[in-house]
């Protein structure tokens, strides 16, 4: 499996500008280092001046007098670059039983696998949501990290569960990912979640699964959270996966692990970040 080809394709540009430089995704940069791509309005504390820019500001401010022109505060520029960044990846992992008895549950850890090797080997953090063995409730199995080796050992020992409250994994996965951006403000965030996408267990007591799994899924999306969702749904029980609608709301990328192949998850998953 490429799995540079899953996290490396953009499907839009990100308009933040991020705090340091990775090797990952390219987006702009805060900093005195990249492209050059375009100016924008200086602030006060900004250093880096757009010459070019700046000038063509005073320029059309002084219009069509011939007389020179003096460059006034107002029409100072400040360069903006892109430069690549990392990605803060956080994986939800389904291990419900109801994947064990369609002996799927060693795929979706052979695909998570790959995806993490891939992305600590290019210096992105990673992290896995996991449902707890014996309680119904979701749990952080990985804390953000860049080893491999600690991640492919939680992988291997992650229990079977037997609810599936994905909408606690994906409301966990999100606070995950919001702490570390307070760290790592440079980073982008992505969820990539594999499951079967039939939940039973809501957010609360009286709670609907379904409605609060749609709810996560545009929270994220307002959260500009990207979102991969790989739907491994059992065969014959596709009519009650909520894995498109997750997809759609979060506005994700929706693919059936039917159709992952060792390139098609990687670039869907870069399309996404």
């Amino acid at each position: 499996m490429d799995a540079s080809r899953v996290l490396d394709h953009t499907a839009l540009p990100d308009t933040l500008e991020r705090g340091a430089i990775g090797r990952r995704d390219r987006s702009l940069v805060a900093l005195r280092r990249g492209k050059y791509s375009r100016p924008r309005i200086a602030r006060h504390s900004d250093r880096d001046v757009a010459f070019d820019a700046t000038v063509r500001a005073a320029a059309v401010r002084a219009g069509r007098r011939v007389q020179p022109f003096a460059v006034d505060a107002e029409d100072l520029r400040r360069k903006v670059r892109e430069h690549r960044v990392p990605l803060e990846v956080c994986f939800v992992v389904d291990n419900s039983y109801s994947l064990h008895a369609d002996r799927l549950v060693e795929t979706v850890k052979g695909l998570v696998f790959r995806l993490l090797e891939d992305a600590t080997t290019r210096g992105d953090r990673v992290s896995i949501v996991a449902f707890k063995s014996g309680v119904p409730e979701a749990t952080v199995a990985l804390r953000p990290t860049r080893s491999l080796v600690l991640a492919a050992e939680c992988l291997r020992l992650v229990p079977l569960s037997g609810r599936t409250p994905l909408a606690g994994a994906l409301e966990l996965a999100g606070r995950i990912l919001r702490q570390e951006l307070h760290k790592r403000p440079n980073a982008r965030p992505l969820i990539v979640c594999v499951s079967d996408f039939l939940p039973n267990v809501p957010l609360h007591r009286s709670g609907d699964p379904l409605s609060d799994v749609l709810a996560q899924g545009r929270r994220l999306r307002r959260a500009r959270v990207a979102c991969v969702v790989v739907d491994a749904t059992p065969p014959g029980h596709g009519a009650g996966s909520c894995g498109p609608a997750l997809a759609e709301v979060a506005g994700g990328v929706h693919i059936p692990i039917a159709d992952v192949s060792p390139d098609v998850l990687l670039d869907v998953v870069g399309r996404a970040a």
